[in-house]
């Protein structure tokens, strides 16, 4: 197993505090002169852990650091879930057709236990739920592996299991989508629309399983 640098953890951590902002700005935000902060982004930047530009910003290497730290701490304090909040959405009417597929259908029921109903529910995140989605994608979740019929590749989903009052289903995240990255899709065995009795705008909370 790789050995992670506590400093390293430490830096990324107050860095991630001030992405975005520029170098002045971030330097008073963390109590330090530009100077010593400059000499830890020259640094961090050196080994692939931040992005060049005139503003403070993590690379895809640096938030892995961090994601894996995190899940060190979420281990620690068994947390075995996160809850995300949004609204009801309307979808773009593809998910019916994925869903369909029996590449999708058959290794879904395989993997997740049920057979998915033949479409996706969307749920435009709140924002102070968008940190959980982003690191929702640094997790491996369950891999439901892509294939092709011939005629067309279809990409990889990665899931997690999920529950949304009551019931159980789980969260889907296509390899390849058209969705905003605030916007996530649910599955479940039944129409969870119709079952709960939402609308679009309603106010949903969904528990998914790490």
């Amino acid at each position: 197993m790789e050995c992670i640098d506590r400093r390293l953890v430490g830096d990324l951590l107050a860095l991630s505090r001030v992405e975005g902002l520029p170098v002045a700005e971030a330097a008073g935000r963390l109590c330090m002169t530009r100077q010593g902060l400059y000499k830890i982004l020259r640094s961090l930047r050196e080994r692939g852990y931040v992005e060049e530009g005139p503003v403070v910003k993590l690379s895809q290497r640096g938030r892995d650091i961090l994601s894996a730290a995190l899940r060190e701490l979420l281990s620690y304090f068994n947390i075995a879930s996160i809850s995300v909040v949004g609204v009801v959405v309307s979808g773009l009417g593809e998910g019916a057709f994925y869903i369909s597929l029996e590449g999708y259908r058959r290794v879904m029921e395989e993997l997740l236990g049920f057979v998915p109903y033949p479409g996706t529910f969307n749920i435009k995140l709140d924002p102070q739920s968008l940190p959980y989605r982003r690191y929702l994608e640094s997790l491996p979740g369950i891999l439901i592996s892509g294939f092709t019929n011939g005629m067309r590749t279809y990409g990889a989903v990665k899931a997690f299991r999920a529950r949304i009052r009551g019931v159980e289903g789980a969260v889907v995240m296509p390899e390849r989508t058209h969705h905003p990255t605030d916007v996530i899709e649910v599955v479940a065995p039944v129409k969870l629309r119709d079952v709960l009795g939402l609308r679009d705008g309603d106010k949903v909370e969904i528990e998914i399983y790490l």
